[in-house]
């Protein structure tokens, strides 16, 4: 029977984490004050330091998104009024409009992409639609603390795709994703 390796966990090495983001103290799965409080005090501007994950086996830090949230129908009016909206291919009836139950989500964050990289002539990020933690599940994410640490993609580029998105009332922030990555946990990275 093959046997695990063994993870050592040391909570102390995250001691300068604000309290909401630190792991449990005894390296299981989760959050020190459980999720709901961590989610409460999100977005937040500014990323803690040290949420970066380990290579190999560790407890890893759960993965944040930094974009913009949106409900289902908010992601499908802004994709439409900008245009960059993508619809399935099933034939929409003549006379009709489509609706929300013809979006392609996939589609269109690969639209969305295609229009970042060669309209706004941005390299230095590209778009992806994840599923998030919050009030509004859908995030549009520049970049994740996986990728670039806590550190945002350039200010310039957020600008510009921010004023694609007609955000310009909505800073860009990190958010917890809910899908994979939602916790401190153990993982191989």
């Amino acid at each position: 029977m093959r046997r695990l390796p063994t993870v050592y966990f040391d909570p102390g090495i995250y001691h300068h984490l604000p309290e909401n983001f630190q792991p449990p103290q005894d390296g299981s799965a989760g959050f020190r004050n459980g999720k709901a409080a961590l989610v409460s005090v999100l977005p937040v501007r500014n990323l803690p330091k040290g949420l970066i994950p380990k290579r190999g086996l560790h407890v890893q830090p759960p993965r944040f998104h930094y974009g913009w949230t949106f409900s289902v129908q908010e992601l499908y009016d802004t994709a439409t009024q900008f245009g960059f909206v993508a619809l399935y291919d099933s034939a929409i009836p003549p006379g009709t409009e489509p609706t929300l139950d013809d979006f392609s989500g996939f589609s269109t964050q690969l639209k969305l992409a295609q229009i970042v990289r060669e309209r706004l002539k941005i390299s230095s990020c590209s778009p992806e639609f994840v599923i998030v933690s919050g009030k509004k599940p859908i995030c549009i994410s520049l970049t994740n603390n996986y990728k670039r640490g806590n550190i945002p993609p350039p200010k310039a580029d957020v600008e510009a795709i921010q004023k694609l998105l007609g955000k310009e009332e909505s800073e860009a922030a990190w958010v917890l994703e809910a899908q994979s990555c939602h916790q401190w946990d153990i993982r191989i990275f």
